[in-house]
């Protein structure tokens, strides 16, 4: 098991917080809309809805009126709450980087590090601003992504009175080291106080406490009215730093310039300011801003009026890319682990409670239909915004023209393999889509780019039944026998010849294997393509033909399905090991474990040690259509515009729908359980039945209410459904 999961579990839903009664009903109803957004028979991690956030003690408003998209905000319950990026705090460029980057991959634009320590490599990391104002007194409140030491972080304010940037200075206090115009007020938070400057004269107008919780990782000041005078409107920014040794003003970063601002996380930048291409942390902007030092184009107009009026404004929802955050069910440590012994070990990186996932939202997203969804699973390597900031005429393709929402998850960092709570990542960021959107939860598409690639065949395999397709982009696993469950779900496979990180001879001992099973798959090779180019070429038109409109088949006739039933490495020749050691999840403390399949319901092995446990299962009383085959083989002439490429498939022909009959066929191998759903599997109440079972072994049978006991060998078991 994970090894940051073991210390980490006992910090499992420490951040949950219980729903007054009054919200018992409105989150009933949440928690139905959320469901028919999603399929049946997944994980249990899937359902689980995430924890509140604490509200930080010295705060008198509301808690939950923060958009869960990253560089939005709103007003609401008088009250302005602005959701910052997360993992965005790194400062300028510098000609030392004088660290060492888990997403080599993915590079942030800011090189700034910090002291090893209590800063936890995240420790001036903005994740929410908000204001309130209240009869006598106003609010300023900052959430810390990571927050270990209150001594750590300091933030600054600046108050630009008159909304005018011809009045008032333009220095920011406190040693930042960043410059703004029309500033005539700035308020410096830190855990030994908040100070109200007058920017003018240099005076401290007052000296107030500051709230640091450590619990809600907040600071939160109280400014008396009389002070401070809100009224008409103000343009506020908000940066962030480490704090000096007497807490107030700003250290420098260690392997910063003498000369550089202190500033390491600047807040309010919008995605029209951090343009998703190249930018996989959305820093470009800022970085390029803290290079000048000028700040002036982060900032928020804020209308007390409307604060006062309680004024309500919605919860944005962007179209194009976004970076959305959610509330993880496990917090695994604070901050980022970035020790060289962390870099490719297939364990989180990324440790916090909060964590970070894109999604993609067509122009024609509406919520009067719902819409398909396409998980795109980032490279060996990179990050959430791998697809964003690299492949956009492939997003297009694959998510605007199709109309569907895609989604990336960060999955705790680089080199998870959607494995552990890499893959409790994924089903909680499928939670939170489906909260947030309206889909259809029988169009559901996986696919992703190398070790993407390798856990879309994961995932998968392991879950067969929820996905339409499945698309694996320079990333297959090679001859598993698990492939055979994917009966229903067309594989597409691509890569090239020249590939230096996964062999082609793993790809085509795929294909041939889902070829010697007749089952649907399209197999590219490009004779002259390696694999860091054919990502960069930004040329998958033929996978995103493949995605089509497709559909999941929810009750076949026929499947089979095998399983791991213990939690180990499985799935690769051990000639493979270096493309991740393949492995699937029995993790019942994550929420994760083999469910069932199709008509078939809670599986459970009779031998947990054994290498695997498996089910052919036939009913006939919902037959398929007679299926012929027909295989391509041979050069393309252009494949995607990327030139000739070899192209081999194999393609099924339905022909007639054989009569039904009241026959349900089972072949059992370590299996001590199972539910089977007669409805599902064609038998409707009242109706009578023979269910056929092979067995090597003693196994428990529910039918319906009924529960038969079989032994080892051959039987026929009549029912009526």
């Amino acid at each position: 098991m994970n090894r940051r999961l073991v210390s980490g579990l006992a910090l499992i839903v420490t951040t949950v917080v219980a729903a007054p009664a009054t919200d018992a009903i409105a989150l009933g109803h949440h928690r139905a809309k959320v469901r028919n957004s999603l399929p049946a028979d997944a994980p249990q991690a899937l359902y689980r809805t995430q924890p509140r956030l604490p509200t930080p003690h010295g705060w008198p408003g509301v808690n939950n009126a923060f958009s869960q998209t990253s560089g939005t905000g709103r007003y609401a319950r008088g009250g302005y709450f602005w959701s910052d990026y997360i993992y965005d705090d790194h400062g300028a460029t510098t000609t030392s980087t004088g660290g060492i980057s888990v997403t080599a991959g993915s590079p942030s634009f800011g090189l700034y590090t910090y002291p090893d320590g209590a800063a936890s490599q995240n420790g001036a990391d903005i994740f929410r601003a908000a204001v309130l104002r209240r009869a006598h007194a106003t609010y300023w409140r900052v959430d810390w992504n990571t927050l270990v030491k209150r001594r750590v972080p300091i933030a600054e304010w600046t108050f630009d009175t008159d909304n005018k940037s011809s009045t008032g200075g333009s220095s920011w206090p406190a040693g930042a080291g960043a410059s703004s115009p029309g500033i005539e007020r700035a308020l410096v938070m830190s855990s030994h106080g908040a100070r109200l400057i007058n920017t003018l004269t240099g005076k401290v107008l007052i000296k107030r406490p500051v709230t640091s919780d450590l619990r809600a990782q907040s600071f939160v000041a109280r400014i008396p009215n009389r002070v401070l005078h809100p009224r008409g409107r103000w343009r506020i920014r908000l940066a962030a730093g480490l704090a000096d040794s007497r807490g107030t003003g700003f250290r420098s970063a260690p392997n910063a310039l003498s000369s550089q601002t202190h500033v390491y996380n600047v807040t309010f930048r919008t995605r029209a300011q951090e343009k998703p291409a190249n930018n996989f942390w959305n820093d470009m902007k800022q970085t390029s801003s803290l290079d000048a030092g000028n700040v002036a184009e982060f900032s928020r107009v804020l209308r007390w009026k409307a604060l006062h009026r309680h004024r309500r404004t919605r919860v944005p929802v962007l179209r194009g890319w976004s970076d959305r955050w959610y509330v993880s069910r496990v917090s695994l440590g604070p901050g980022i682990v970035t020790a060289p012994r962390t870099i490719e070990d297939n364990q989180a990186n990324y440790l916090g409670r909060v964590q970070p996932y894109a999604v993609y939202v067509p122009k024609s997203y509406s919520r009067k239909r719902p819409s398909p969804l396409t998980f795109l699973l980032h490279s060996l390597t990179q990050n959430q915004n791998q697809y964003a900031a690299t492949t956009p005429h492939f997003v297009q393709e694959a998510c605007e023209q199709r109309h569907s929402i895609c989604a990336t998850t960060l999955g705790r960092g680089p080199d998870g393999f959607y494995y552990g709570t890499a893959q409790l990542d994924f089903w909680q960021v499928w939670h939170q889509v489906a909260a947030a959107f309206r889909l259809d939860p029988n169009r559901t598409i996986l696919a992703g780019y190398s070790m993407g690639g390798i856990g879309t065949n994961e995932i998968a395999m392991a879950h067969p039944d929820l996905f339409a397709r499945a698309v694996t982009l320079a990333g297959a696993v090679g001859q598993v026998p698990s492939l055979a469950n994917l009966r229903w779900v067309p594989m597409y496979l691509a890569g090239g010849a020249e590939d230096e990180l996964v062999p082609v001879n793993v790809e085509r001992s795929e294909a041939n294997y889902l070829d010697g099973l007749g089952q649907r798959y399209r197999w590219i090779l490009y004779p002259a393509m390696d694999h860091v180019f054919y990502e960069l070429a930004d040329k998958f038109s033929d996978a995103a033909r493949f995605m089509g409109r497709a559909h999941r088949v929810r009750h076949p006739a026929r499947f089979s399905f095998t399983w791991v039933p213990h939690d180990a490495t499985a799935a690769f020749p051990s000639s493979h090991k270096g493309l991740g050691g393949f492995r699937w999840t029995q993790q019942p403390r994550l929420g994760i474990t083999t469910t069932g399949a199709y008509w078939l319901r809670h599986l459970h092995a009779r031998n947990r040690k054994a290498e695997r446990a498996g089910i052919k299962a036939f009913t006939g009383a919902r037959p398929d259509r007679k299926i012929t085959v027909s295989r391509t083989s041979g050069v393309r002439p252009d494949v995607s515009g990327l030139g000739p490429a070899q192209v081999q498939a194999l393609t099924w022909h339905r022909g007639a729908r054989p009569p039904k009959r009241p026959v349900i066929r089972l072949r059992l191998h370590n299996v001590r359980s199972l539910r089977l759903l007669l409805r599902a599997a064609g038998f409707p109440g009242g109706q009578p039945g023979r269910l056929k079972v092979h067995t090597d072994g003693p196994v428990t049978i529910r039918l319906g209410s009924r529960t038969v006991h079989v032994a080892k060998g051959a039987h026929v078991v009549p029912f009526l459904a």
